[in-house]
């Protein structure tokens, strides 16, 4: 089996970035150079595709060039991420670093279950500070989303919560279009 092909396949099932060692472990290669090699390789395929294969702090990822992922990020894993934890990833983003106990006071008890949610999946973390955890994004959301912390901030700042409805007006009781409708019957 072509350990390039290996690598490709293992860059794109794997959810987080993988550094060398664990490559080497996957394909079996022994060779951290020829490993490296190989994965720059794959870059320089890659350059000219909608995919693109990245290394930051040596850790290697395949993802999506940043520039398309508007156009394609309601396919993305999380898309159908329940409202809540999605609210909750906003406010982290948004306002980070963030006490949990803000984030409760603002989404209620449900939201512990949601700071877990999304501990678990890796795009926030939590250190404990006082009686409470300070939470803050991670690398796994940049990379999820292609883009820096400041770029998505940016993108949160510009959606609007829709308008509220517009409150029903009352009508004055002798106004000339209730008066007209009265002579005409």
């Amino acid at each position: 089996m072509d350990h390039k092909s290996v690598i490709e396949a293992a860059l794109f099932m794997s959810q987080k970035p993988l550094d060398l060692h664990e490559l080497a472990k996957i394909t079996g290669l022994s060779s951290l150079g020829f490993l490296k090699e190989a994965l720059e390789g794959l870059q320089k395929e890659y350059a000219k595709h909608g995919i693109q294969v990245t290394c930051q702090d040596g850790r290697w990822h395949m993802q999506v060039r940043p520039e398309l992922l508007p156009q394609v990020a309601s396919l993305t894993p999380y898309q159908d991420m329940p409202e809540g934890p999605k609210r909750t990833l906003a406010l982290v983003v948004y306002k980070e670093p963030v006490k949990q106990s803000d984030i409760i006071h603002i989404q209620g008890n449900k939201a512990y279950a949601y700071v877990k949610h999304l501990k678990k999946i890796g795009l926030i973390k939590a250190e404990q500070e006082g009686h409470t955890n300070i939470l803050t994004t991670t690398k796994g959301l940049e990379t999820y989303f292609g883009m820096g912390k400041d770029a998505i901030k940016k993108q949160l700042a510009v959606v609007k919560s829709p308008d509220p409805a517009p409150a029903p007006q009352a009508k004055p009781a002798d106004s000339d279009a209730e008066a007209e409708d009265a002579e005409g019957a």
